[in-house]
């Protein structure tokens, strides 16, 4: 089968011919029909932020397509299945497992799609059991690998932003998670600013029902978050740019007793006085993607039509052309890029 490698940071993946992969009797095969390019692949293949877990490594953790082949102790999974890969390959067992908070897992054995193990930027790719999730035939193979980041927003919004009703909510950087973040926040009925350097992204961002949109390289965003909350700032603030500047103003705009949420993140540190969140009572923390659970939940809004994810993609390439889809989320047009092998 054809699939795109990464050999070292820095350098194009490869495009090569390798053997389809052999499952095991808890595992499914999938020939993918499509795959998400992510941000986070560019923390991988530009940074080396994230570390492979064999090189070459097959890439590409948001895949989507029909099963072909089960093991024989799967149950629950058929030939013809309709599925994506839930990134996250989870004992199920472990403290953190076992709370539904499956991004922790401290198994050994925990490994993560595309990254530790090889992904879906190929014909075909295997993954356990337990970590295939069907989705409808009215949803499309494209808009179901965006599930993981309408399911990194939900996770974002619903457990760890903990947003309500009448909450003013300020999100930096408007791409595919972060148009995401937008539309989980109104469902939970915030009013919702949306913020980014490009105009495309902000044109998106209103069509997805942003309340707000602010350019902050022509406008001050201190000074419009502040107008529109009588001077009070925002109660959430969610953080996707992962730059210190962005990071230090979004503490900036925060109300007090506020919540700021980094879903992005970098090589930069981020220097902040103990007295300002002591006094201000503010929460700073962190939230990485979803459950299985979660996943589950984004299916069935994109089912019901309450989530839109179509609308995120703005490229759609082949697997000989991934590299230069990997080009147009650097440049920073691309909202989600799909390679269809």
């Amino acid at each position: 089968m054809k699939a795109a490698r990464f050999y070292e940071v820095g350098k194009p993946l490869r495009i090569e011919d390798v053997d389809v992969p052999k499952i095991s009797d808890s595992e499914v095969l999938v020939k993918v029909r499509s795959c998400g390019i992510c941000h986070t692949d560019l923390h991988f293949i530009d940074e080396g932020l994230i570390k492979p877990g064999k090189v070459p490594q097959i890439m590409g953790h948001e895949a989507a397509g029909d099963v072909v082949e089960v093991g024989e102790r799967v149950e629950d999974v058929r030939v013809g299945d309709r599925v994506l890969i839930h990134f996250y390959f989870s004992c199920g067992e472990c403290y953190y497992c076992r709370r539904g908070r499956e991004s922790l897992c401290v198994s050994p054995e925990f490994q993560h799609f595309g990254f530790t193990v090889d992904g879906g930027y190929a014909e075909y790719a295997k993954a356990p059991a337990r970590s295939i999730i069907k989705i409808p035939g009215k949803i499309p193979y494209d808009a179901g690998i965006l599930v993981d980041a309408g399911s990194t927003a939900y996770h974002a919004v619903r457990e760890v932003g903990k947003v309500r009703l009448g909450d003013f909510v300020v999100i930096i950087g408007s791409g595919g998670v972060g148009l995401s973040t937008l539309q989980m926040a109104k469902l939970s009925g915030a009013t919702v600013m949306a913020v980014d350097i490009r105009s495309g992204k902000l044109d998106a961002a209103k069509s997805l029902g942003a309340d707000h949109v602010v350019n902050p390289a022509v406008e001050n965003l201190y000074e419009n978050v502040m107008r529109l909350t009588g001077g009070r700032g925002a109660d959430v603030v969610y953080e996707l740019v992962g730059s210190s500047d962005t990071m230090s103003e979004a503490v900036d705009i925060l109300a007090k007793g506020g919540r700021l949420v980094f879903i992005g993140y970098s090589k930069d540190n981020l220097t902040i006085n103990p007295r300002r969140l002591v006094t201000g009572e503010l929460q700073i923390v962190g939230s990485r993607a979803s459950s299985r659970y979660e996943t589950v939940e984004v299916v069935n809004l994109v089912r019901d039509g309450r989530f839109r994810l179509e609308p995120l993609i703005t490229h759609r390439v082949s697997l000989d052309e991934v590299n230069e889809g990997l080009d147009l989320v650097r440049s920073g047009e691309a909202i989600r890029v799909v390679v269809n092998p």
